[in-house]
């Protein structure tokens, strides 16, 4: 069953980002010009200017760079305590996501090694699949 959160945001790019999800594929976009990949996805690179990409699969691999845990509630959707975090890709793009909720944020350290899970979700969009990360192997 898709649990209810925050509304996305759904420009041009955001939608194809979103379209890749919903198969289940981690994607991102990569420069045509200077193989930069980006996120979040845009008109153009932020380090050449250049308009012309592709969305390249991810490994969905990644590590614990930084993380939060909320103890004040933000969004309905989202009760305290509420683990963020900040996962730098295998690729080398900084994803920010929330966890599971199996995961309160005691299991995470520097450098953890992390994984790509998928939640099922909802908003006013419709139903979607969500990507977070998780400690590896767990």
């Amino acid at each position: 069953m898709a649990t209810t959160r925050p509304v996305r945001v759904m420009d041009p790019f955001a939608r194809e980002f979103w379209e890749y999800a919903e198969k289940k594929e981690f994607r991102m976009q990569k420069c045509g010009e200077c193989n930069k990949l980006r996120w979040p996805a845009a008109a153009v690179c932020d380090k050449c200017l250049s308009a012309e990409y592709s969305w390249e699969p991810l490994s969905g691999k990644g590590q614990v760079l930084s993380w939060i845990v909320f103890h004040r509630q933000y969004f309905p959707e989202y009760p305290a305590p509420h683990p963020a975090v900040a996962v730098e890709l295998a690729e080398g793009p900084i994803f920010v996501c929330c966890m599971p909720d199996e995961f309160q944020g005691s299991d995470l350290s520097d450098a953890l090694p992390m994984e790509l899970t998928w939640l099922d979700a909802e908003d006013r969009f419709g139903e979607y699949h969500l990507p977070v990360f998780k400690p590896a192997g767990k």
